[in-house]
């Protein structure tokens, strides 16, 4: 009497039932036992919530307070810069040596001092622009610029020192103002303060009549490097205070340049309240909770021990059911389907159906017959190939093998597969690629077994690649990547198992007994190589095969 698969499925316990008997066999406490666990834990759980939330509370607070000095710190720095530039752009003759007639000696006397302006305010850069925004004069890292009047602040300066340069000629309230922020300059950070130049005296300034549009402006600039955060760290109390740089996703006060654009943040080290709760209240009160655990667990221990084998002794039950079932799920109809065409195809030609055996029908069935026959072969070989592998008694047969013929070998039997779905294979073997000591079938079976795959769940018109390189550990990596359906972050672990097959719209439509990449890790891990698997849903999958440098013949002759 022939078994069908809902026979199978009826002779399996489903999972709910067992999960059923499991939650009953774990209910054998007493309650008074219950009663007492619950009453520990509760009791337990409530003084640590209450006591590290207390000093979660204190923390956020100190953390806050640290982040409103750091933002305070850099206030007062930008202040400090906004002063000096307002002290040397509000003076008469400040505009009577830039904006009626330029003298660059009274620039590199006043404000190209570096040893006045570095050792005293660490201000390590300052210039003019003229309204054209030529740059008349320029001091950059405490030394003067010679070819800085050729230069515009278009070409020479980024990262936010036009935007400040557009804000201070912008007078407010019909006043010019100090403007100020961050920017940046090949690759490094300043504070910097700019403002028009205009006279101090009423006289005068009525007589400029400086505007927006003939306005000088200058700016004084400063690094925003070691020794300015060390000084700002002992002024305000920010411990360990650092800049770390736009990908460092540690930065507790963000910074931003004058344009907008962010390029790093302030880091430092919080004294948490919580540091104290940690080192001086918790251990003892752990102390308390140990002596009471070590207790309770000596009493649960006892009544545990034996249940604890029985509930082990189900689960490796049910692990070995469950192995079976899926076996039985994938196999039955895997063996099922091309045994069933065998036998009807070849007796409609046992019978004649169609008339005598000499009818066209019989010789597209002999193929039929010949296909399926295969396919339960290729089966069968699968499963005792994998069963020889775990049980131990495979053998490498090893050679020296040449990669670029395994992988024509390997191509060549898939390209009729890819054809018939339109598939574009794309193969890339490097050059260089030095003789392998390996098992020339398995290896050409591991590429087979991935090729297969990835054809099979590639759809029409789709692309398959084939890589095979030297890595930079001195071994050899062959990929194989497609454009197929993906597989599932959740089931990326389980691709691994023997039968077992992932669940998708596509995935259901297309043959399998799951014993491809099972079968090919193995084998891989017989030469002391490892598989790697990367997929996004609808992207496609990349399976990377890495061998050892071992296996490179002219490593294991050296």
């Amino acid at each position: 009497m022939a078994i069908t698969t809902m026979d199978i499925d009826r002779s399996i316990p489903k999972p709910s039932s067992r999960k059923k008997n499991a939650a009953a066999r774990s209910r054998g406490l007493t309650n008074q036992l219950l009663w007492l666990t619950g009453l520990l834990v509760f009791s337990l759980g409530l003084t640590v919530v209450s006591l590290f939330w207390s000093a979660y509370s204190q923390d956020k607070i100190a953390a806050a307070n640290a982040r409103h000095l750091a933002g305070t710190a850099l206030k007062v720095q930008m202040s400090i810069l906004k002063k000096i530039t307002t002290d040397y752009t509000w003076w008469d003759e400040a505009y009577q040596k830039t904006s009626e007639n330029f003298d660059p000696d009274w620039f590199d006397a006043n404000f190209a001092d570096a040893e006045y302006f570095g050792d005293t305010f660490g201000i390590t850069g300052s210039f003019i622009v003229g309204p054209d925004d030529k740059i008349l004069r320029h001091m950059r890292d405490s030394e003067l610029v010679e070819d800085a009047p050729r230069l515009d602040t278009a070409v020479y300066f980024n990262g936010g020192v036009n935007d400040l340069i557009r804000t201070a000629r912008q007078p407010l309230d019909g006043n010019f103002v100090a403007a100020s922020g961050f920017v940046t300059l090949d690759g490094r950070f300043y504070f910097v303060a700019a403002r028009v130049i205009h006279p101090h005296s009423d006289e005068l300034f009525a007589k400029a009549a400086v505007t927006p549009a003939n306005a000088f402006v200058a700016a004084v600039m400063r690094p925003l490097d070691g020794p300015l955060l060390q000084t700002l760290a002992r002024d305000f109390g920010l411990r360990g205070l650092r800049y770390v740089a736009a990908d460092d996703a540690a930065g507790k006060l963000p910074l931003a340049a004058a344009n907008g654009d962010g390029f790093g943040a302030l880091t430092w080290q919080v004294d948490r309240p919580s540091q104290y709760v940690m080192k001086v209240v918790l251990p003892g009160f752990l102390a308390v909770i140990v002596s009471i655990g070590l207790l309770g667990w000596y009493v649960l221990n006892s009544l545990r021990r034996g249940q604890s084998r029985l509930l082990q002794s189900m689960q490796e039950a049910q692990m070995a059911d469950r192995s079976k079932t899926e076996f039985l799920a994938n196999m039955s109809h895997e063996l099922r389907t091309p045994l069933n065409a065998i036998i009807g195809f070849s007796e409609m030609m046992k019978d004649e159906t169609f008339g005598p055996l000499g009818n066209e029908h019989y010789g597209e069935y002999s193929s039929l017959i010949h296909y399926s026959g295969e396919h339960l072969l290729d089966i069968i070989n699968d499963v005792l190939e994998l069963s020889k592998v775990e049980a131990g008694k495979f053998v490498l047969q090893e050679t020296e093998v040449a990669l670029p013929i395994v992988v024509e070998s390997a191509v060549r039997l898939i390209e009729p597969r890819a054809e018939e779905k339109y598939i574009a294979l794309d193969i890339d073997v490097a050059p260089d690629l030095p003789t392998i000591i390996a098992d020339d079938r398995a290896l050409k079976q591991i590429l087979l077994n991935l090729l297969s795959n990835a054809v099979k769940f590639t759809p029409p018109a789709g692309a398959v690649g084939v890589r095979v390189a030297c890595n930079v550990d001195g071994g050899v990596e062959m990929t194989v990547s497609d454009t197929g359906c993906g597989i599932p972050d959740d089931q990326l672990a389980l691709v691994m198992r023997p039968f077992h097959q992932v669940e998708g719209a596509r995935t259901r439509s297309e043959s399998g007994t799951g014993l491809g990449l099972p079968l090919s890790a193995s084998l891989v891990a017989l030469h002391g190589g490892d598989v790697r698997i990367d997929s996004k849903i609808d992207r496609g999958t990349t399976v990377s095969v890495t061998l050892p440098k071992t296996r490179v013949a002219t490593a294991q002759a050296a």
